[in-house]
């Protein structure tokens, strides 16, 4: 261990986020963290006070790049459709492409502690979720930007949340798994819906 050569913050947010996507703030000890990247535990509270602010800066640090490409696919003047679907298309890529974003995603969203998921929420979650809301908010009235944002996004995460367990449902096939038939599925359950009105 003292041959190995230092890890900066940035390296230890990285080897971390896999290891509290797998098993979340509670099934990961400082220890656990120290020995998979060969560090000591003294050296991670060099750059890190506990083990909640790197719990916190991990989440973050995988959060950070996905809310700037979110927000760049809806900024553009287009139809709010257009937007959703660019939007909708890129999020289900991303959680079937980023299995640990989107298992930091459902910790994050399903925290234990309640203090912990408001500062997750707060201080993470919430840059995503205006993102979502600022496109929501071009289909009202009548609906709630809110209630839209949170159904747009409960939209896509239930697929992949439920993906284990649905295999054993009746009408399920392996197609449904595929990200341009849930992309597909829930932009045209959406565009139905928000243009009934």
């Amino acid at each position: 261990m003292l041959n190995s050569p230092r890890k900066s913050r940035e390296d230890i947010l990285c080897f971390a986020i896999p290891l509290f996507a797998k098993s979340g703030f509670d099934g990961v000890s400082i220890r656990n963290i120290a020995n998979q990247i060969d560090l000591t535990p003294a050296a991670l509270y060099y750059h890190f006070k506990d083990k909640e602010e790197l719990y916190f800066e991990t989440v973050k640090h995988a959060f950070a790049t996905k809310t700037d490409v979110a927000q760049s696919l809806t900024e553009s003047n287009a139809d709010p459709i257009v937007n959703l679907e660019h939007f909708i298309t890129w999020f289900v890529q991303t959680l079937d492409r980023e299995n640990d974003f989107q298992k930091l995603l459902q910790w994050v969203l399903l925290d234990s502690n309640p203090v912990r998921m408001q500062n997750l929420v707060k201080g993470v979650f919430s840059d995503l979720f205006m993102v979502t809301r600022k496109l929501a908010e071009k289909f009202t009235p009548p609906y709630d930007p809110h209630m839209l944002s949170i159904s747009i996004i409960g939209l896509v995460l239930c697929h992949f949340q439920s993906q284990q367990g649905r295999q054993f449902l009746p009408g399920n096939k392996a197609v449904h798994d595929k990200p341009k038939v849930i992309s597909a599925h829930i932009v045209n359950l959406l565009k139905n819906g928000l243009s009934a009105t």
